[in-house]
């Protein structure tokens, strides 16, 4: 049986989810405002990934891939891998599924061009 504590500490997080989750590799994902989160590692590498309002699902979110592609300042230069893109793709998922908030990923290469 669960303590106490962890239960009101799991329904306070049901009610007011926090805008960071932690992964068990000490990365994590953060709510930075309506339009990105921020996807952030240890060692210091950190991107702001776009992501929007999915019309068909009301309050969920449309992901487009080719948005998980380039670290910020300082590693800007260094190249991401498909596998490490894929692995940011599946954490940023796992982050919407703990604040209950509905997702689509479009593939690689479906993004509209920007106006």
């Amino acid at each position: 049986m669960k303590k106490l504590s962890t239960v009101i500490i799991d329904l306070i997080n049901r009610i007011l989810p926090t805008p960071r989750i932690d992964f068990d590799d000490g990365s994590y994902i953060e709510y930075l405002d309506r339009e990105a989160i921020l996807y952030a590692e240890k060692d210091g590498h950190r991107m702001e990934v776009e992501w929007y309002f999915n019309s068909r699902f009301g309050s969920g979110r449309l992901l487009y891939a080719d948005d998980i592609g380039y670290w910020n300042s300082p590693h800007e230069l260094e190249v991401l891998s498909e596998q490490k893109k894929k692995e940011i793709q599946q954490k940023i998922i796992s982050y919407c599924q703990k604040r209950n908030i509905s997702i689509e990923i479009i593939p690689v290469g479906l993004k509209p061009p920007s106006s």
